[in-house]
């Protein structure tokens, strides 16, 4: 699936025209395709159109000429005295059908009278916080009882972010023409989208522009992944070490261990607090656990550094942070792990908590991945969990800018952002909103590392099997997602990676 912002679908809806398409075709193959959507998954004998002032209205005015003409009952609320172009073309051509045109004052009486309403108010290009008139509009249609389908982008949700700063349309269908809009994927818009369809209304692949955003789904991961060889040994294959948990947080180094083998980690290292190292290493029969100094509540303390890179020397990566607390202690060992190694570093939970306010991560040239939540992020840009979750997109780009690294933002649109290079899950349920699941995510990313993928594309894999495992326990057990419990990944991993190697 491609996704495109806003200006990119206008550089290939231009593309198209320079080719000779007349944009009045594009308009009436969106609108007859969305039409089709809308017969097929609602079924209406009464549809309401609200339609706005440029070709988001424009394509309005063709769905509601094609549900007319499937014997459907439909009014049109428009919002401007006069439409230019193909808008206006499409309304003459409604009118002269003796479809009903009305205004704002027959809202509440259509509404009531709807069992489709179709809003076709914004558009893709907005930005920003809708005006009152249109505020109203959409909260009444939010208010109604008739499903609502969206074109292209629900109204009130940025089309190139996902951003929402006021009232905005909550869609059950969203029909995108040519490419998914990217507000359509990333939250908060995508909680606004529903289900999100996207139907081809023939801009042809010499018009296509390169989305600044990939869509990571199992195509765009094929043949990513090493293969281990022949002539391969368990060092060859991937040395992980794992630098996590303490005594109270025995459970979090062994799911991110367990996660790093099931990925294919030839050979992994755990360095944990001296007093639980014993029962993580009757959990771990086939990793090397090493106990490592700690301080009065049994978390690692900073004199562990110089055994860890001792055994930071056999290993092609490491993983940093899964409960291993965030105190002064915590912060300098995490600060000395930076400084000092040079394989590739993942830093997770309590590890991105104790770089917050510090320039050790900036200062870092070798590669590294962090994988915040939303809170975690939050400490590390100086914000909080609430900023970055409204705006996630933004948020992940400027801390991998301001870091100098890779930004994997957990959530049910995991965002993976490097450099210019960002992507969004497809995968995942609300079965992965319990404790210990990122813990598992580290491993799998960790186990990638090792084996020798770039942090991007590690990140970009490992998010879409964690969330693909997910996925299969559901299918196979038919248990509610409720019921997952993080260790539940682990015998899914195997048969979700098989997906994509």
């Amino acid at each position: 699936m491609r996704l495109y912002t806003a200006e990119e679908m206008s550089r290939a809806d231009n593309g198209a025209q320079e080719l000779g398409i007349p944009g009045g075709v594009l308009m009436e193959r969106a609108g007859a395709r969305m039409a089709e959507a809308a017969l097929e998954r609602f079924a209406p004998r009464y549809a309401l159109v609200v339609a706005g002032g440029g070709n988001n209205g424009g394509d309005g005015f063709v769905i509601a000429r094609e549900l007319h003409n499937a014997g459907v009952e439909v009014a049109v609320l428009v919002t401007k005295d006069e439409y230019e172009g193909d808008p206006a073309t499409n309304l003459a051509a409604l009118r002269n059908l003796d479809v009903r045109v009305v205004g704002d004052e027959d809202l509440d009486a259509e509404l009531a009278r709807a069992d489709l309403v179709v809003d076709a108010l914004l558009g893709t290009g907005f930005s920003g916080e809708v005006r009152e008139r249109e505020a109203g509009l959409i909260e009444a249609m939010n208010s109604a009882a008739a499903p609502v389908l969206a074109v292209d982008v629900p109204s009130g949700v940025d089309g190139a972010t996902g951003e929402v700063e006021g009232a905005a349309v909550s869609a059950d269908l969203t029909v995108c023409a040519h490419a998914a809009k990217v507000g359509c994927v990333i939250s908060p818009g995508r909680e606004h989208a529903g289900e999100v369809r996207v139907v081809e209304i023939g801009i042809p692949p010499e018009a296509d522009v390169g989305p600044s955003l990939v869509w990571t789904d199992a195509g765009s991961l094929r043949g990513k992944i090493p293969r281990t060889t022949d002539a391969a040994h368990k060092y060859s294959a991937g040395a992980l070490l794992v630098v996590a948990g303490s005594r109270a947080t025995t459970g979090a180094p062994v799911m991110v261990v367990q996660g790093a083998q099931r990925t294919g980690c030839g050979i992994v290292f755990l360095a944990t607090s001296e007093s639980s190292a014993p029962a993580v290493d009757l959990a771990l029969t086939e990793a090397l656990v090493y106990g490592v100094a700690e301080d009065g509540e049994g978390s690692m303390a900073s004199e562990a550094l110089e055994g860890i890179l001792v055994h930071a020397e056999r290993a092609s990566a490491l993983v940093v942070g899964p409960g291993m607390g965030t105190d002064e202690e915590g912060r300098r060992l995490v600060a000395g792990i930076l400084r000092e190694v040079e394989a590739p570093v993942l830093l997770d939970a309590d590890a991105v908590t104790n770089v917050a306010g510090t320039e050790v991560l900036a200062r870092r040239e070798a590669p590294t991945v962090v994988t915040p939540h939303a809170g975690e992020l939050g400490r590390l840009l100086g914000s909080g969990a609430k900023e970055v979750s409204a705006r996630r997109l933004r948020a992940a780009r400027r801390a991998a800018e301001e870091q100098g690294c890779c930004v994997l933002l957990k959530g049910s649109d995991t965002l993976v952002v490097e450099s210019e290079r960002a992507a969004v899950n497809s995968t995942g349920s609300v079965a992965l909103a319990t404790a210990g699941t990122g813990d598992v995510l580290s491993g799998v990313i960790g186990a990638l590392l090792s084996r020798g993928m770039d942090p991007y594309e590690a990140s970009r894999a490992g998010a879409w099997a964690h969330g693909r495992a997910a996925e299969l326990w559901l299918q196979e057990t038919g248990w509610p997602a409720e019921s997952m419990i993080a260790t539940d990944l682990v015998d899914y991993l195997p048969p979700a990676l098989g997906e994509i190697l």
